[in-house]
């Protein structure tokens, strides 16, 4: 039975979304959250909170533990969020005798074909968000002191308790993946520079992530047909994208909408919305495929799922769903039968350069951010550390001032960890049982469609070993990379 805090907190989650949805659409010019949670701040007082937070017996009682701690610390820290939000909207920097907007300038960054103007744009980028990062550091302690005066000793721990998740083990499995991942990405990542005529000594994240576009691959991904090899591919697993009247598809093109494709979930499973401004190339696929294994998994969770596993639950499951759906384009066989293309030796090991390098990139984030958390304050050189744990990863100069903006709340860089590590195992499972060719099987489509009608009624660990494997861990995904 629905309780009505449940159903006051799916009207709250609700609200948020289409927030989100109108803010990231392009419709809305200001990031506005502070009516949201003032309507329902009888769902995140001190006493409510911890009354939720004392009820952990069951997993369905954790996830709403998680939902009223998480959001009672987006609360507290909601106005300096806001002020960030809008500060960055707003914020224009120079270039080329002109204003440009600091989002626009983030968007155009790798994708400035001279290294020479892109170290110079990267240079100005870093400048806004340096100044913005007292902003950020004051946000983090605000969050640290509420968190403690919860009764957790800091950030980790909290996040941990209330995602079910051991962080310090991730973080050990993610270092050895370092370790054993370390010569095949260093052979690959010299090809790319090479190719690229970069000198590696003096190589930067921002020369990566032009390479990382895969422009020489862009004729595998023409803009006309984004969407026709989207419904071609959701055909295959027996979907029709027309028919799900569940799912509202925006793809009109505004200046203010964000560039990237997103989802938004303002009701599970009536009202999914995907969000795509096509504009082609490999990156734009990526980014539709991904979010589209988000709006597929939640519209079809069956609607007598309850709130706690239909709305909220252990998101490392709907990012490994979206990884399968996003990694389909790296492959021959999606190539050859969806897009009926040859997409050749070069791209395929591209494609595996590029998940090596965000692969590594997730894994030192989250051994920077336990860090980061367990600490407590961003102060005392963090700038340097973020920049050397990552530089050391990477082998590349990574910035400082990034040191706070690319920090997600609630260790998402976890989630995504295991998203990938349950997309390794569920794809060998889906190859184990139907062949190389899977998408092309009846039966896996409705392998697929069953898990998602589960909704996130199961963790990735629950998951893992319903698929057959004795755990979630990451060695597929390691054979996978270096086999």
């Amino acid at each position: 039975m629905t309780t009505a805090y449940e159903e006051e907190a799916e009207s709250f989650l609700s609200a948020l979304e289409e927030e989100y949805f109108q803010n990231g659409a392009g419709l809305k010019q200001t990031f506005e959250l502070s009516s949201i949670y003032e309507q329902y701040a009888h769902l995140f007082t001190r006493d409510r909170v911890e009354v939720q937070l004392a009820k952990r017996a069951t997993k369905a009682d954790r996830y709403l533990a998680q939902f009223a701690g998480f959001q009672y610390i987006g609360n507290s820290a909601r106005a300096i969020t806001e002020e960030i939000a809008n500060g960055e909207m707003q914020a224009t920097l120079e270039w080329d005798g002109g204003s440009v907007p600091y989002r626009r300038a983030l968007t155009m960054l790798p994708n400035e074909p001279d290294r020479g103007r892109r170290r110079n744009l990267c240079r100005r980028t870093l400048e806004v968000t340096r100044r913005h990062n007292p902003t950020r550091a004051e946000r983090f302690r605000q969050r640290h002191r509420e968190v403690q005066a919860l009764g957790f000793t800091d950030s980790r721990d909290f996040c941990e308790q209330l995602l079910g998740i051991d962080l310090h083990q991730l973080a050990l499995q993610m270092s050895d993946l370092l370790a054993r991942t370390q010569d095949a990405y260093r052979r690959k990542l010299a090809a790319a520079l090479e190719e690229s005529r970069i000198p590696a000594e003096t190589a930067e994240v921002c020369d990566v992530r032009h390479i990382m576009l895969g422009r020489p691959f862009d004729d595998l991904f023409p803009e006309d047909r984004l969407l026709l090899l989207l419904e071609r591919t959701l055909a295959c697993l027996g979907i029709d994208l027309a028919s799900q009247t569940n799912l509202r598809l925006d793809t009109a093109k505004r200046p203010l909408k964000l560039p990237r494709a997103f989802c938004c979930t303002v009701r599970v499973p009536s009202d999914v919305r995907l969000v795509i401004m096509p504009q082609g190339g490999r990156e734009d696929y990526n980014a539709l495929f991904h979010e589209t294994g988000h709006a597929q998994h939640f519209a079809h969770t069956d609607e007598s799922v309850s709130f706690a596993f239909r709305r909220l639950g252990d998101t490392s499951v709907t990012e490994g769903y979206a990884f399968l759906l996003n990694l389909l384009v790296n492959t021959q066989v999606w190539h050859e039968q969806v897009a009926e293309t040859d997409p050749g030796p070069a791209y395929l090991s591209f494609c595996r350069f590029y998940q090596l390098y965000y692969l590594r990139r997730y894994a030192a984030k989250l051994i920077y951010e336990i860090e980061l958390h367990e600490a407590g304050d961003p102060g005392a050189g963090f700038d340097r550390r973020y920049s050397q744990v990552l530089g050391d990863a990477l082998e590349l100069a990574v910035p400082q001032e990034d040191y706070l903006a690319d920090v997600d709340d609630q260790f998402q860089s976890a989630c995504y960890l295991r998203g990938w590590m349950l997309e390794a195992q569920l794809r060998r499972q889906l190859e184990s049982k139907f062949g190389a060719a899977w998408l092309k099987h009846a039966g896996a489509g409705e392998m697929l469609r069953g898990l998602w009608r589960q909704g996130q009624r199961y963790d990735a660990d629950e998951l893992a070993r319903q698929l057959g494997c004795q755990h979630l861990d990451p060695e597929v995904l390691i054979s996978d990379l270096i086999g």
